[in-house]
């Protein structure tokens, strides 16, 4: 199975949290050794808030050796930042429990209309959505998705379209959703992504070249595996997008061929519309062939191109090593 696992090429487009899933499931498959997969894992860890995590994978790592002063140092100070933190956001915290505040996010769609009555009816300050902004990172960098989730919900509501923090709020609520397994929210926030990088209006567009659009496109479209091959209309829905979007198949194509492998997945599992589906995914693998092959590409292109069913069960044979039924990704 490890000359088909692809995912070294899945991290290079994910945020560090996502890829620790990824890493559970191969350790679980014993694909890899686990003093290599445990290694990984400290320094996927390095960069994140996530101290406790990080010390107990360095103690299974390092059984006979002392927890480094370095991560001890660095838990105390997460700690104190955390306090600090905690103390700056009393006055929000104060703020978003008022259950008019709450109806009133609910209710108003214009972030400046909400930020005005905010301002005039509760104190509220402009420098404040950057402290929320501040918290809510802090918070997943620790591995407090669900807090993460509301409070990036909160900003997200509150920021204006055109500022700079405005999308990265909506990648951070979007990886939070996925890594609490929150399906319906998770996808209700990947099309809240996707209006952003591909707005009806083209003079909307925030990203200045076709380059920025392109790469936010392939980021979108490996972070949306999570939620496609988990929510119950996954299926369709990654055929609609990977498929009939040209934008994405594009993207595809130019970026990263691998995805072919879970849009044919999707394509072969999918019950309802497979004659005219499997016609036009057929074309774009026979295009795409010279780029990218793998069992389960290959045997479509057995049935369905050479009619060759030996082969086809051959290759069928060779599929049972890349797909078991915990093989989210």
């Amino acid at each position: 199975m490890a000359e088909f696992d692809l995912t070294s090429k899945i991290g290079q487009y994910l945020d560090r949290h996502l890829v620790f899933p990824l890493l559970e499931f191969l350790s679980v498959q014993e694909i890899y050794d686990e003093n290599d997969m445990l290694q990984g894992k400290l320094d996927l860890l390095s960069n994140t808030n996530m101290v406790d995590f990080a010390m107990d994978v360095y103690k299974t790592l390092h059984e006979d050796s002392d927890v480094p002063a370095t991560l001890r140092e660095k838990r105390a100070d997460v700690v104190n930042r955390l306090k600090r933190l905690q103390q700056e956001m009393e006055p929000i915290f104060t703020i978003f429990e008022d259950a008019e505040v709450l109806e009133h996010i609910k209710s108003t769609r214009d972030s400046r209309q909400l930020i005005d009555y905010l301002v005039k009816s509760h104190g509220f300050q402009q420098e404040m959505l950057n402290l929320l902004y501040d918290y809510a990172k802090f918070q997943y960098d620790c591995g407090n998705y669900s807090g993460a989730a509301e409070y990036l919900y909160f900003h997200r509501t509150l920021v204006s379209p055109s500022d700079p923090k405005a999308t990265s709020s909506l990648w951070g609520k979007l990886a939070s959703e996925i890594l609490m397994q929150n399906w319906d929210g998770a996808l209700e926030d990947l099309n809240k992504l996707q209006e952003v990088i591909d707005p009806a209006d083209k003079m909307e567009s925030h990203f200045i070249t076709p380059l920025q659009s392109l790469q936010q496109r392939t980021w979108l479209i490996h972070w949306s595996l999570f939620v496609y091959f988990n929510h119950s209309e996954g299926r369709d829905l990654i055929i609609d997008k990977f498929l009939y979007q040209p934008a994405y198949l594009n993207a595809i194509q130019t970026t990263c061929p691998h995805i072919l492998r879970y849009l044919t997945t999707a394509v072969i599992t999918n019950k309802t519309r497979r004659r005219q589906v499997l016609k036009d995914l057929v074309k774009v693998i026979q295009q795409e062939s010279y780029t990218y092959r793998d069992p389960i590409t290959e045997f479509v292109e057995c049935l369905y191109v050479n009619f060759d069913f030996d082969g086809a069960q051959q290759k069928l044979r060779e599929c049972e090593k890349i797909t078991t039924d915990r093989h989210r990704i």
